[in-house]
C-alpha cells in the first residue's frame, strides 16, 4: 500500500517512499521521548487600546535540517501515532509554567480533539494548572468545531460534562478556526463557549470581500448576545484591524499585531 508523509511546509499529506516514512516517524517518535519540541508565544492584542492581553502557544518542532515546523505539519501523524495526548499534555504543562512567570495575561493553547474526546483533558488540565501555580482564568483552551461537535451529541455527554467542569474551574474554551468550516450558531449556543476566533482564512479577505464581512459582523452579534469574546486570527493589515474594530471584535492576532517570540519576552508585552 502507498504510504503517506507530512508536507514540512503546507502540513499536507504527499506521497512518499516507504524507507522516508518510517524515517519521519521514528524521528518523530524520538522528538516525543525526548520532548525536543518548542512553544513560541504569538501576541494577542485588544483592538480597542492596542494592548497586549496574553499570548496564544505555538508547538514548534525543531528540524535537524534547520529551522521550526509548525505543528499543522505533524500533528496529524503525531495523532495518527497515538502520541498527540502525550504532546498536549506537555504543551499545557510548559504555557501554564511559562505563564506563571508573566505579571498577567492569559495562555491559550490549542488541543487535538482526541485528547477531548478519550476524557483526559480535564486531568491534564489541572495537573498543568497546580505544578505552575497558574490561575485556572488565565488559561484560555482553543478547541476547533470538529472537537466540540460531539458535546452536541446525546450519545457523547461525557464530552459536554468535560467542558463544563473545565469552565466551572474558570478555564476559558475558545472556539478555534470559526468560519473556516459551516458552524451553526444556533448549535454553538449550547456550548460553553467564553470566545470564538475567527479563521485567518475569514479575515485574509476583509474589509473588500462583501462575504466574509458579513460573515464577522453576523458573528460578533452572535458574540455579543451571548456574551462571549471573539478573536481576529492572522490579522495583517491596519484595513483589517480597523474593520475588525469597527465590527466589535475584542482582540486580534497576526502579523500585523506581533510576531511569535519566546516565552521570556512576553512580559515585556504586557507591560507596555
Amino acid at each position: 500500500m502507498q504510504q503517506l508523509a507530512v508536507h514540512a511546509e503546507t502540513g499536507k499529506a504527499t506521497n512518499s517512499p516507504n524507507g522516508e516514512w518510517r524515517r519521519l516517524r521514528q524521528e518523530l517518535r524520538g522528538a516525543v521521548q525526548a520532548r525536543d519540541f518548542v512553544l513560541m508565544y504569538l501576541p494577542r492584542r485588544g483592538l480597542a487600546d492596542g494592548r497586549a492581553t496574553g499570548a496564544q502557544a505555538q508547538l514548534r518542532w525543531p528540524r535537524r535540517g534547520g529551522g521550526l515546523t509548525p505543528a499543522a505539519s505533524f500533528m496529524p501523524l503525531l495523532q495518527e501515532m497515538e502520541l498527540g495526548g502525550t504532546i498536549a499534555a506537555w504543551c499545557l504543562d510548559q504555557a501554564c509554567r511559562a505563564a506563571s512567570a508573566w505579571p498577567g495575561g492569559q495562555v491559550s493553547v490549542g488541543v487535538p480533539h482526541a485528547v477531548l474526546q478519550d476524557g483526559s483533558l480535564a486531568g491534564h488540565v489541572a495537573t498543568a494548572l497546580e505544578r505552575a501555580g497558574l490561575a485556572p482564568e488565565r488559561l484560555e483552551i482553543e478547541l476547533t468545531e470538529p472537537a466540540l461537535a460531539p458535546a452536541l451529541d446525546d450519545s457523547h455527554v461525557e464530552t459536554l460534562l468535560t467542558l463544563s467542569a473545565l469552565r466551572d474551574l474558570g478555564v476559558g474554551i475558545a472556539l478555534d478556526g470559526f468560519g473556516s468550516v459551516s458552524a451553526s450558531l444556533l448549535t454553538l449556543k449550547h456550548l460553553p463557549l467564553t470566545a470564538l476566533c475567527l479563521d485567518r482564512s475569514l479575515v485574509r479577505d476583509l474589509p473588500d470581500d462583501r462575504e466574509a464581512a458579513a460573515v464577522v459582523l453576523a458573528a460578533a452579534r452572535f458574540a455579543q448576545a451571548l456574551e462571549v469574546g471573539m478573536v481576529a486570527c492572522g490579522v495583517e493589515t491596519q484595513a483589517q484591524r480597523d474593520f475588525l474594530r469597527r465590527a466589535g471584535c475584542q482582540a486580534a492576532q497576526g502579523a500585523f499585531i506581533g510576531k511569535p517570540v519566546v516565552a521570556a519576552a512576553v512580559p515585556a508585552l504586557l507591560a507596555a
